[in-house]
């Protein structure tokens, strides 16, 4: 379900955001350069979906089972927009590059570096097992993920690299249940809690100094605001939308399909692709204004964040009585 949701509203947000832009704004935008704002911003935050859904536990009861379904979807859209933003980067500096091959790419580096990352997640959860107990056992596992990442960029594709280390990270902590799937018999003990917690420290540095970052980049004006809410209003119908379809094919409940409409909040990941078009053309000669990415993405997420933030607790318990 998670995937499924995942995908199809990411690449419905990437053609519609795609379209329009490039139809009102052709100036401004080409079809490519919007279809990659549009996979910027089709993905999900796990940190926003976490904090607004740790606020429903007192008014939504029997939580858990949509909990995990956002929760994955949050997780799954991560590296598909990253590897959606990339290729469609090397599409606009490649004019050659066809819209098949440019999906055939997205599919080969979401499988490559899915399977790379399971093979080394596989071999380490093993060396943790024998390592149990030991100090710095959380360093060591960021010594062997830096190669797993550099290796599916290298020798995969750019974007790889992110899937590779998801891959490597729920191979590390589910190896004992996928292992048994497979028909493996292994009794494996990692201490996934201080491995967390670590992460959790680590994770907190990077984003403070990030948000910083971004808001000493990002110009804020009427222009970029009236856009962004534009865009904002248009990917909300969408979610809208793809959640009535996905949901009668897969057989959502009533309450999944009222807080997967609600609950729709972009955030760190968004913020970090915007960066990208500037990274890659430096010399701007296919991005004539790459800022123009953080501009919009900036009012977008605030936007998301703040519809889910305040519509979920407001509407989520009346939508709900009326099942």
């Amino acid at each position: 379900k998670a995937t499924l949701l995942s995908v199809v509203t990411i690449l419905s947000v990437i053609l519609a955001v795609g379209f329009s832009l490039s139809t009102f704004m052709p100036s401004s935008f080409t079809l490519l350069q919007a279809m990659l704002l549009g996979a910027m911003i089709g993905g999900t935050s796990t940190i926003a979906v976490f904090g607004v859904l740790s606020g429903l536990d007192k008014i939504v009861p029997d939580i858990e089972g949509t909990r995990t379904l956002l929760m994955l979807e949050s997780v799954v859209s991560d590296p598909i927009c990253i590897i959606s933003s990339v290729t469609l980067i090397r599409m606009i500096m490649m004019p050659g590059v066809s819209v098949v091959e440019g999906l055939a790419d997205i599919l080969k580096t979401f499988i490559l570096s899915s399977l790379l990352g399971f093979i080394m997640g596989m071999l380490w959860a093993e060396a943790l097992d024998k390592l149990r107990g030991r100090s710095l056992n959380y360093i060591m596992t960021l010594a062997v993920l830096f190669p797993a990442y550099i290796l599916a960029e290298r020798l995969i594709g750019e974007g790889g690299g992110p899937m590779a280390t998801l891959t490597f990270g729920i191979m590390i902590t589910n190896y004992g249940y996928i292992a048994r799937k497979f028909g493996i018999v292994r009794n494996v003990k990692i201490d996934t809690r201080y491995l967390r917690e670590v992460h959790e420290e680590i994770a907190f540095f990077i984003k403070a100094f990030f948000f910083v970052y971004v808001g000493l980049i990002v110009t804020i004006s009427t222009e970029y605001v009236v856009i962004g809410a534009g865009v904002l209003a248009l990917i909300m119908l969408i979610r809208f939308v793809v959640v009535s379809v996905v949901g009668r094919a897969v057989n959502f409940s009533r309450q999944e399909r009222v807080l997967s409409i609600l609950i729709y909040a972009s955030g760190l990941p968004a913020f970090v692709m915007s960066q990208l078009p500037l990274i890659y053309d430096p010399g701007r000669q296919f991005f004539l204004d790459p800022a123009v990415y953080p501009n919009l993405v900036m009012p977008i997420v605030l936007g998301t964040v703040l519809f889910a933030a305040i519509s979920a607790p407001l509407m989520a318990k009346r939508l709900l009585k009326e099942e």
